[in-house]
């Protein structure tokens, strides 16, 4: 009878400590709150006072966590206890230090941690895997810190900065992602991967601790048909570039340029090099480039960019399509907004934000402003690709979605070329399917929109 007690006290109490992880997740928080005041950069004296008050929130926060571990402990106890007490006996809690009692405590308080079920999470990412991207992504200086530390290690390891590389960039649903891994499959590239997440800016330190099993590809959120795994290429830059400005071109509802310093694009190459295996060349997709290109090319003539682009109609509605998608994942899923701010996708969905090139406001030259509209992602694609044609020509391809896909092959070819990567040649299958806009646009609108298509198909790749 003890050892059933015991096993039924122990059941208890770990499905106690299961039911409230907000306790320990609230310790972990604050603990990764104030390492991250600790390695703060400046003067000791200044951060004083912050230092102390989250240490003070640590202090209660593990007070806290002792009170739940102890009425735990406590639960796991009273059966036996009372047992004892009713029956006047001392065999209840002496069980527990024989190894029936260990047994029993053992199997209790692993049926304790997986029933009673609780409520299933309506999140694709299960507590932990949240907790881990908020400890790493929600702390700047902590980031810092763990960047700085292995940039100085590849340092003196010998690492050297390579100014050649290639970045990929468009406006969203251009082709990017497609491109991105056909560049990858020729093994003449290094980039970053799902596994770097979402200690981006230390690769390395997170390998250490990270080793993601091989498991099979899956399609990705977008719903488009692209499959990913743990080691597929994405863009994931963004919290190199949010970390050097502390996302300073990030603002309340609108991208702006980031002004890059000789400094900034001096470290940039640093942390190319945390990614870039040897004799590779480092390869991004970054739909947020263009916001720093300008800047980039100002310090560095080598590198090299293709910039995807989609016929207007078809792009437009491939972007309110995903931004009716997004805005009802996030609405159900708050943390993938979450997610999808702390990378700088603001392309659609709840978090979204338009770029805006010039000090003036974006355009709303359709009939509307609202981003359930085609019209507004008509505007949203002229404002991108009119301040892509200013870009400084040198080093930057333009190609065309619809020639992406029905010449992978020959496109493929010519981006290696521009490159200059030699990489044997991909077996790519054409794909003509085109998605057509059901909403109609007005007529000013159509033309302007079609007589910049015109203008970028004269800048683009040309095969014949």
């Amino acid at each position: 009878m003890a050892l059933l007690l015991i096993a039924l006290t122990g059941h208890l109490a770990f499905w106690f400590w299961r039911s409230r992880p907000g306790i320990l997740i609230r310790l972990a928080k604050d603990s990764a709150q104030l390492v991250d005041g600790m390695v703060q950069p400046g003067d000791d004296d200044a951060k004083l006072e912050a230092l102390e008050t989250r240490t003070a929130q640590v202090l209660i926060s593990f007070v806290l966590f002792l009170f739940w571990v102890a009425v735990g402990m406590a639960i796991m106890v009273s059966l036996p206890w009372g047992w004892d007490i009713a029956m006047n006996r001392q065999d209840g809690l002496a069980a527990f230090s024989s190894w029936q009692g260990l047994l029993a405590i053992s199997a209790g308080g692993t049926l304790g941690l997986l029933y009673p079920k609780g409520k299933p999470s309506s999140s694709s990412y299960s507590s932990m895997n949240q907790l881990v991207h908020h400890l790493m992504l929600d702390h700047f200086h902590l980031q810092r810190w763990l960047h700085n530390k292995e940039v100085k290690g590849w340092r003196k390891k010998g690492g050297i900065p390579e100014p050649k590389f290639l970045l990929v960039t468009g406006l969203a649903r251009a082709g990017t992602t497609s491109l991105l891994q056909r560049l990858m499959e020729t093994d003449a590239f290094s980039s970053l991967h799902y596994g770097h997440m979402p200690l981006v800016v230390a690769p390395g330190t997170w390998s250490r601790w990270n080793k993601p099993k091989e498991t099979a590809l899956k399609e990705r959120s977008h719903g488009d048909g692209i499959l990913v795994g743990a080691d597929s290429a994405e863009a994931l830059e963004e919290p190199f570039w949010r970390l050097r400005t502390e996302a300073g071109y990030v603002q309340d509802d609108v991208l702006e340029p980031h002004r890059v310093s000789a400094e900034d694009h001096a470290a940039y190459l640093d942390f190319q090099g945390l990614v870039r295996e040897n004799g590779k060349v480092y390869l991004a997709k970054n739909n947020n480039a263009l916001l720093r290109y300008p800047a980039l090319r100002s310090h560095n003539k080598d590198f090299r960019v293709v910039l995807m682009y989609r016929e207007p109609l078809a792009h437009a509605a491939s972007l309110l399509a995903m931004h009716q998608r997004y805005t009802a994942m996030q609405s159900e899923d708050p943390f993938v907004k979450i997610y999808m701010d702390w990378l700088a996708h603001h392309e659609f969905g709840l978090g979204h934000k338009p770029f805006r090139f010039d000090a003036g406001t974006s355009r709303t030259s359709g009939s509307t402003s609202d981003p359930d509209t085609l019209e507004y992602w008509l505007d949203r694609w002229m404002d991108y690709y009119e301040h892509a044609l200013t870009a400084d020509a040198h080093g930057v391809l333009f190609v065309s979605h619809e020639m992406w896909s029905r010449r992978p092959a020959e496109v493929l070819a010519a981006v290696l070329d521009e490159v200059g990567v030699v990489a044997a040649p991909l077996n790519l299958e054409p794909h003509t399917r085109k998605r057509k806009a059901e909403d109609a646009v007005e007529a000013a609108q159509l033309e302007r929109v079609e007589a910049l298509y015109s203008r970028l198909m004269e800048r683009a790749l040309h095969l014949d």
